[in-house]
């Protein structure tokens, strides 16, 4: 038997089967890579902009998704784009961001689908509980985790979503958390925002509580110590 904390979580949900095991599982830098959806739309808005931009829309165009920070405005800044194009690029983001459409350009994370695939095969409920709002990317997500090769639309999966975008992620995903313990044991959860991790910690203090170390939001609070790293869901 591995030592590996994700092949620790297999066995697990395996081993306890009859307590109706669940999975959470955040979406965004979680199990999906969404910085490609950032960098269409840079490129994009690059593409669009006027001649007398040419050397900041030449800096944009030119930017890998490795170049990408959590903020706008932290990938543009250290490039000297100007002030005036990173705020235009902003709104650009901003618009086309959170859509249905932009889902499609999102990437898994290493080894994620085979993960949660393994956590339903093993007798999980797999529940995506997300920041991402019902009005505006319900679809594309179905459609992106479908297209994936994630457990989607059978039984023991569950997708939960924000009811309007302007609710706030972290209040929406607390106030889930009594929903989340009706629907069995909790043995693992999965967030790239410290945060988050903490909380479901303090909630579910017996089971494994893993940060998933993409990119998180500027001043988040430190990672309590019992909770868990790894950088992708790849294991031994």
């Amino acid at each position: 038997m591995s030592d590996h904390p994700l092949q620790k979580i297999l066995d697990d949900i395996e081993r306890r089967r009859a307590e109706r095991p669940v999975v959470i599982f955040d979406l965004d830098g979680t199990l999906y890579d969404n910085r490609p959806r950032t960098l269409r739309i840079l490129h994009a808005f690059a593409a669009s902009l006027e001649h007398e931009h040419a050397r900041d829309a030449a800096v944009i165009r030119s930017l890998a998704v490795d170049d990408l920070k959590y903020l706008i405005d932290d990938s543009l800044s250290p490039y000297n784009v100007k002030p005036e194009v990173i705020e235009r690029a902003k709104k650009a983001w901003f618009s086309r961001f959170f859509t249905d459409t932009a889902c499609a350009d999102d990437v898994p994370v290493r080894g994620a689908v085979p993960f949660a695939r393994a956590c339903y095969n093993r007798g999980a409920t797999v529940v995506y509980l997300t920041g991402r709002d019902i009005p505006g990317m319900l679809m594309g997500t179905v459609r992106t985790l479908r297209d994936d090769g994630f457990p989607i639309g059978v039984p023991r999966v569950e997708l939960v979503f924000k009811p309007r975008f302007e609710d706030n992620d972290h209040a929406f995903k607390v106030a889930s958390l009594d929903a989340m313990d009706e629907l069995g044991t909790v043995i693992a959860t999965f967030e790239n925002e410290p945060g988050n991790c903490n909380m479901f910690h303090r909630r579910w203090p017996a089971s494994y509580a893993v940060l998933v170390t993409t990119q998180h939001a500027p001043g988040a609070p430190p990672l309590e110590s019992a909770c868990i790293r790894v950088a992708h869901f790849d294991h031994p």
